[in-house]
């Protein structure tokens, strides 16, 4: 369910000021994209006289929490650590800082969909996505997120020990030529650890973190080898991992529940991914994969022995199929087999 924008803390007021006051320094807002604590606005730039435009992401310290002491530090803090980000699986932070009374974060926008969008619109259709797209998506991803763990700080040039620490399948987008990038580091962990006045506590979040986040306890990098087998999953069955009775239950279904089998979804999954998701989904966090790295050379290993590449032109097919609503789109090999598989079983 989808709560209206006043059942969440925002006031008719302050609805009423974003809506007049669309500009933040040299950024033009177009439209709100997703709004909490930082709201996500497609926002556009221009150069000298209108030229060179850029559209990006503007993201904004909600005003009223701008208010709140240490937040707008934290929040800079936050924006200046994935500014020094330079990858091409991890979206850039072009800009931030504060403009027109406005704390705010410019990234790269990404033109293509969320992997919550393509495995929504490919559930609803009962579409499941070919196994190979979906480990060469995740090894990507799990790319950008080695990155980020393995960062080295250039001002002591000693490791960083960073965290994106709330990978989800929203902030992990497919561009229209078949890339993967990771979004939104820092930004949603700070969104997580922050609520807005007045907003419904929300419990989904608990689906995608490893147990040891649940209980509170210190985090290392194979928080986010969890989080990122929990994307996997998802990718790989249309179908989140556990299933409480409630919300109210999903923490300690977390800590204590095993997860439903894959392959109770999906039947034809490969022994190999089955492998890979019982790995990089132990609870025990020394049964996990260690890093993302290593979650990757299984997931490519895997699609080595499939005997085909998978290529960027694959993944883009795969996005245009799934997103379309153009029946002649070409679906990319594998999909439309599938597809007519699971329409076989009933």
């Amino acid at each position: 369910m989808e709560w209206p924008l006043w059942a969440r803390g925002v006031s008719p007021c302050l609805l009423f000021i974003r809506l007049v006051t669309s500009r933040v320094g040299k950024y033009h807002r177009i439209r709100l994209l997703d709004d909490g604590i930082v709201e996500d606005h497609l926002a556009q730039t221009s150069g000298l006289w209108g030229f060179n435009k850029k559209t990006l992401v503007l993201q904004c310290l909600r005003s009223d929490m701008a208010e709140a002491m240490e937040l707008p530090r934290m929040f800079l803090d936050t924006a200046r650590e994935a500014a020094g980000l330079r990858h091409p699986r991890v979206a850039r932070v072009f800009d931030f800082g504060e403009a027109d009374g406005t704390y705010f974060l410019a990234r790269e926008h990404v033109d293509g969909p969320s992997l919550r969008q393509v495995i929504g619109r490919a559930a609803a259709r009962g579409m499941p996505l070919p196994a190979t797209l979906c480990a060469r998506i995740i090894s990507q991803a799990c790319e950008g997120l080695a990155y980020i763990h393995d960062f080295i700080d250039p001002q002591t040039q000693q490791p960083a020990e960073l965290l994106h620490a709330c990978v989800r399948p929203h902030n992990i987008l497919l561009s229209r030529q078949g890339m993967t990038q990771v979004v939104d580091f820092g930004i949603d962990s700070f969104r997580a650890r922050f609520t807005p006045k007045g907003m419904i506590p929300i419990l989904g979040p608990h689906m995608y973190m490893s147990p040891e986040e649940v209980r509170g306890l210190p985090g290392d990098r194979r928080i986010d080898v969890y989080s990122l087998g929990v994307v996997l999953y998802e990718l790989l069955t249309l179908r989140k991992p556990f299933a409480p009775a409630s919300d109210w239950d999903l923490p300690m279904t977390v800590l204590s529940k095993p997860m439903v089998p894959a392959e109770q979804h999906r039947p034809d999954l490969p022994v190999a991914l089955r492998d890979v998701l019982t790995r990089a989904l132990a609870k025990e966090r020394d049964q996990r994969y260690p890093d993302c790295r290593e979650l990757q050379a299984d997931l490519e290993e895997f699609i080595r022995s499939e005997g085909a590449p998978v290529t960027p032109r694959q993944v883009a097919q795969l996005i245009q199929h799934v997103t379309s609503d153009d029946p002649n789109v070409v679906a990319p090999d594998g999909l439309e087999t599938q597809s007519r598989s699971r329409s076989g079983q009933g």
